[in-house]
């Protein structure tokens, strides 16, 4: 049974979320056979057939809607009405009643908005980007945007522009065959305490022991069962008998209450009648942009609860003494306060109902606006100032506007009406930003006083553009000026340096007395070198760098483009350049590589006849040139390398020529190497034999011939 009881509650705590207008429960527990629920026109009954199976009947009035079968997971739905069955056991069924709420009002999503009505108060307590928190009667529910919840017999839905409220009424009565609970009114009127009297009749041959309680309250009431002068929370009612006993409620305006008797459920509306309110005035008229103080008299005895009611949108409502905005107070004899209307600037022209509520009951009076300022463009003045008041140069921006600021002259905006960031600000003077709203026609003047920044600088370069050769430094003086309210310090980095590249800081042009950073009072200027140095074996061409300079909280970066000029040129010599060798041999000689200027990462080629081997050892070579160790330059000469030649034994004999390309960083050379092949002595005996044999066969041939 308790499974049952909780997956119910779960299910049911699931639909509201699901449907575009959430159920409310009104009844949620077991009912025997033979007895009833009425919700409203409704009556819910469990009846058994002629064998003994439950089923479950909803009537409306004397006309039958449903009749099913008590099955557990049983749904019913009829036009607002949902059932939904769970266990059944030798006690009866367990049920859960709910109904759809009737709409009551929406409350904009703005934190101290309320709605009150039956005693039951709703207000938005916060507000955040995609939820709000809502109170009901001191009880707080959050809602998502596109969410709903349900408190007690309240339900609300966020669509994150408005919470609309929906109440529902309760369970009026649940009949039982073995008891019967009567109580002469259901609703009174009264300026005090109300003591409801209550009788139980039993129709039971065995004695009946019944819970009693209060189910829900209005906010600040009090109430409790009174038998015998005692307070009690259970009474006993004899076999066939009959018990009094009184209900005793101190309500605090006007609501209703709901109490339970055993299974059964009632309800008792209480109209306060302690406060009687009059309002000076009914009807009047007013300019838009103006705000209209209407006296409010309340006159009798006990609480007040003012809220306001139905306003149009951007129009202002509140009751006030004069101190404080008023929401709940007491009244002893007679009380003044004010009613506050703010109409805004763009009210349209023509009749305006204001409504407000006091105890529940609404009240509401007619502004007729007779002028208005709907449509017509804001005019907004900004002055600058600094410390002590006194004009100062500038740059004013609102509304993707940027005005320039004279130090005799102001900026003036012509805007749309709306809420607007104004920012502003001046040389060597902290940012301000400040929020204006601006209403339509409005006329506004705003001053913004500026601070002298603490840190706040410029910084130059002698000249934006240098020309360095390689393995030569070159340097630029840099100024920095401070013109913030404080001492700073100031550091010179390098960004998109190339590898191998370095700088410095100094003060003398050549980079021999560094420092580390510039050190400017404040409103003073100073000045450094700075010193580029790139390696020897660096490329010709251009090299954007960009020059930072940091201060506290701050930095300015300066364009620098560097053009650089590097000559290295690359030769090559060779021993012998002229070789002799035999078919079928090797020969070899060496190469020396020597350079103006640094070159690096140098290949070398050969380009031989076809069959031949060359090989040039080593075959790369990583520098040649001069090498820089800190100030001191070295130049270790020139380098040398070996090439090594194969001839193939088919080479016929004969000159040739070998190509040898030597490719750096920086440049390239090339020699040429030629090489004369000649044959063996055994190659030369068998030409000569193959001479004689061949003329021995001509000589045969022209005897042979001429015998004939």
């Amino acid at each position: 049974m308790r499974k049952s009881a909780v997956f119910l509650l779960f299910l049911l705590f699931l639909l509201p979320l699901a449907s575009a207008q959430p159920y409310v429960t009104v009844f949620e527990g077991r009912l025997a056979p033979g007895h009833a629920i009425t919700v409203g026109d409704y009556t819910v009954t469990i009846v058994k057939s002629a064998g003994g199976e439950p089923y479950v009947m909803l009537r409306n009035g004397s006309r039958i809607l449903e009749l099913r079968p008590f099955v557990f997971g049983t749904e019913i739905e009829r036009d607002d009405i949902r059932i939904i069955a769970g266990s059944y056991t030798p006690q009866g069924g367990f049920l859960v009643v709910s109904l759809k709420p009737r709409f009551v009002a929406s409350i904009e999503p703005k934190k101290g908005e309320r709605v009150s009505f039956n005693g039951t108060t709703v207000e938005v307590i916060a507000v955040g980007n995609r939820t709000v928190d809502v109170s009901v009667n001191g009880v707080a529910r959050t809602l998502e945007v596109n969410g709903s919840t349900v408190v007690d017999l309240v339900a609300l839905e966020y669509d994150g522009k408005e919470i609309r409220v929906y109440a529902a009424e309760p369970a009026s009565e649940i009949i039982n065959t073995d008891y019967t609970v009567f109580y002469p009114y259901g609703k009174v009127k009264s300026s005090g305490p109300v003591d409801l009297p209550i009788t139980i009749a039993s129709s039971s041959d065995a004695e009946l022991s019944l819970k009693l309680g209060v189910v829900s309250l209005p906010s600040g009431w009090r109430a409790s069962f009174i038998y015998g002068g005692v307070e009690i929370g259970e009474i006993t009612v004899p076999p066939m008998g009959t018990v009094s006993l009184t209900l005793h409620i101190e309500p605090a305006g006007s609501g209703i209450i709901k109490f339970a008797v055993g299974n059964f459920t009632g309800s008792l509306e209480v109209e306060s009648a302690g406060i009687d309110v009059s309002l000076s005035y009914l009807s009047v008229e007013a300019e838009a942009g103006t705000s209209l103080s209407i006296p409010v008299s309340f006159s009798g005895t006990g609480k007040v609860e003012f809220a306001p009611g139905d306003v149009p949108s951007g129009w202002d409502l509140y009751l006030t003494d004069g101190r404080y905005r008023l929401r709940s107070f007491e009244v002893d004899g007679s009380f003044t306060a004010n009613l506050v209307v703010g109409i805004p600037r763009n009210a349209t022209l023509g009749n305006h109902r204001i409504e407000f509520t006091v105890n529940g009951r609404s009240y509401g009076l007619d502004v007729y606006v007779y002028k208005t300022y709907l449509g017509q463009p804001a005019r907004l003045t900004v002055i600058l100032t600094d410390e002590s008041g006194n004009p100062i140069k500038g740059w004013v921006s609102v509304g993707g506007e940027n005005v320039t600021v004279s130090p005799a002259g102001s900026a003036t905006f012509e805007l749309k009406p709306g809420e607007y960031t104004v920012t502003a600000g001046a040389e060597g003077s902290s940012p301000v930003k400040e929020d204006v709203k601006l209403s339509d026609g409005e006329e506004k003047t705003l001053t913004l006083k500026l601070k002298r920044a603490e840190y706040y600088f410029k910084a130059s370069l002698e000249r934006d553009a240098l020309v360095i050769t390689a393995g030569n430094g070159e340097s630029v003086a840099i100024t920095v000026q401070n013109l913030g309210s404080k001492d700073d310090e100031y550091r010179v980095t390098v960004e998109n340096l190339p590898e191998g590249w370095n700088y410095i800081l100094s003060q003398d042009p050549n980079g021999a007395v560094p420092i580390g950073s510039l050190k400017v009072p404040s409103g003073g200027s100073g000045s450094a070198y700075l010193a580029i140095f790139p390696p020897f074996n660096v490329e010709s061409g251009d090299i954007n760098l960009k020059v930072v300079v940091s201060g506290s909280g701050s930095r300015v970066e300066l364009p620098l483009k560097v053009h650089v000029e590097n000559q290295a040129s690359l030769t090559i010599n060779v021993d012998n350049p002229s070789l002799v060798v035999k078919a079928g041999g090797t020969t070899a000689t060496n190469l020396w590589l020597d350079s103006v200027g640094t070159v690096t990462n140098i290949k070398f080629t050969a380009q031989a006849p076809s069959g031949w081997e060359v090989e040039i050892v080593p075959p790369t070579i990583r520098r040649v040139g001069p090498q820089s160790y800190g100030n001191v330059v070295n130049y270790p000469g020139p380098t040398q390398a070996e090439v090594r030649i194969r001839v193939p034994k088919s080479a016929p004999a004969g000159t040739y020529t070998i190509t040898v390309t030597a490719a750096g960083d920086q440049a390239k050379a090339e020699t040429v190497i030629t090489v004369r092949v000649t044959q063996g002595s055994s190659g030369t005996w068998i030409g000569v034999l193959l001479l004689v044999v061949a003329f021995g066969v001509v000589i045969w041939l022209m005897r042979r011939v001429g015998r004939r």
